[in-house]
């Protein structure tokens, strides 16, 4: 997710996806895809997912990134149209992108300075460093023991949006937070959702 958790906290949903699929699949019995629909949405994926990798190491992120991302999200829709099937990894992306670059685009732009600014601070980077240890951790568990790995990478998350939040309020205001809760709780209700973030929101 770009936008002060986009880079940090989308790329990392992002990359649980092969694990969510086998997860979501113990929890919704509706049509999933089929293998081959599953790699033509993965294909689809990777230019997304390479180049969140890559801005979620940069800091700070630009209004050009935002716009980059945004692009790429268009190309992903076309590229994804034809699939009719269940994708948790389609809808997943959908979830984290569809707003932020269509009905909520003006909003993110008139923040995207301020959000650039917050992710220099020393605050907002110890709270991002911790998670990413956190997370590094619980990668033993994310093949072994799925449940496990997602209620510890639930947690971690609870803890990453509540360490954050009042900077971000602090720095770029309740709107600007807002924007942040959004996709965090949509993205999250499609990847893992037995994972309540409210409370940290």
């Amino acid at each position: 997710m770009w936008v002060i958790t986009a880079a940090f906290l989308l790329f990392q949903i992002n990359s649980i996806f092969p694990a969510t699929n086998e997860y979501i699949d113990t929890l919704n019995t509706n049509e999933s895809c089929s293998s081959v629909s599953e790699s033509a949405v993965s294909q689809c994926m990777a230019p997304i997912l390479k180049y969140s990798a890559t801005v979620e190491k940069t800091t700070p992120q630009s209004l050009k990134t935002f716009r980059e991302l945004c692009t790429l999200y268009s190309k992903f829709e076309k590229c994804t149209d034809s699939i009719t099937c269940r994708s948790v990894s389609k809808q997943g992306i959908d979830a984290s992108y569809k707003y932020m670059c269509g009905d909520g685009f003006q909003v993110f732009e008139k923040h995207a300075n301020c959000f650039a600014e917050v992710e220099t601070k020393n605050e907002y980077l110890e709270c991002k460093n911790t998670a990413t240890a956190e997370i590094e951790k619980l990668a033993v568990f994310r093949n072994k023991e799925q449940k496990k790995y997602f209620n510890g990478l639930c947690k971690v998350m609870k803890r990453y949006l509540k360490c954050c939040r009042p900077h971000v309020i602090t720095k770029c205001g309740r709107d600007a937070w807002s924007l942040v809760a959004r996709i965090t709780d949509d993205s999250l209700g499609v990847t893992m959702p037995e994972c309540n973030v409210k409370s940290s929101l």
